[in-house]
């Protein structure tokens, strides 16, 4: 019955321990997400050597913000602000070692 209240059972990544948490984290909506992997540490680009298809650049001359996901290299917008800047030391930190050599 946990799910009526909006909790689910999850497991952390790095140690591995259960815990019960919300499935919708209301705080979060106010921020935008990648729309790809649903991560919130973004970066901004400038649109020099992207060119953003018609309804994405309508969004930004509306006034959306242009975000890119560095993870899995998207480029978005969208009219919500970013809740954490993307850092290379965070990024180095969750890439496996196979990974960062190449």
């Amino acid at each position: 019955m946990d799910w009526l209240r909006l909790q689910v059972p999850l497991r952390c990544l790095d140690c591995e321990h259960r815990f019960i948490g919300p499935l919708i984290v209301w705080r979060d909506m106010l921020f935008a997400r990648c729309p790809t992997c649903r991560r919130m540490d973004l970066n901004s680009w400038t649109g020099k050597t992207f060119q953003p298809p018609f309804w994405m650049g309508l969004k930004i001359k509306l006034g959306g913000r242009r975000w890119r996901c560095e993870y899995c290299r998207t480029n978005f917008s969208s009219f919500r602000g970013r809740k954490e800047v993307f850092t290379f030391s965070r990024w180095k930190k969750y890439t496996p070692e196979e990974e960062a050599r190449k």
